[in-house]
């Protein structure tokens, strides 16, 4: 008699392109891979659970009241592409300068 093994699952993947805009000479990449964490992220643990916490919606992210910035303007375009948690994510946004971007997305685009 034959024995059945469980069939197991894989979680959906979770792989992000990140990149970081402030001229055409100053363009920065990482990947970003979570459950589990990784990738070439400087900080992939942080970066992971914050989306985690906004379960991968980027436009659901509060700025952190405790960050005061300039009013610099040195602009900074982020960009996300990719899968969280299997399903398509796209996200673009300028922010007036690299502060405000922090206080907005965490450690998640300080690439």
């Amino acid at each position: 008699m034959a024995a059945f093994a469980p069939m197991v699952v894989a979680a959906p993947s979770t792989t992000l392109n990140i990149t970081t805009t402030r001229s055409v000479a100053q363009v920065r990449m990482a990947n970003l891979t979570c459950e589990p964490a990784g990738g070439s992220h400087p900080d992939a643990d942080a970066a992971c659970r914050l989306l985690s916490d906004v379960d991968g919606d980027l436009d659901a992210l509060e700025p952190d009241p405790g960050i005061a910035c300039t009013m610099q303007y040195d602009p900074i375009t982020v960009r996300l592409t990719g899968l969280w948690r299997g399903k398509s994510r796209q996200y673009t946004t300028t922010y007036e300068n690299s502060c405000v971007m922090r206080a907005h997305t965490g450690p998640l685009f300080d690439v």
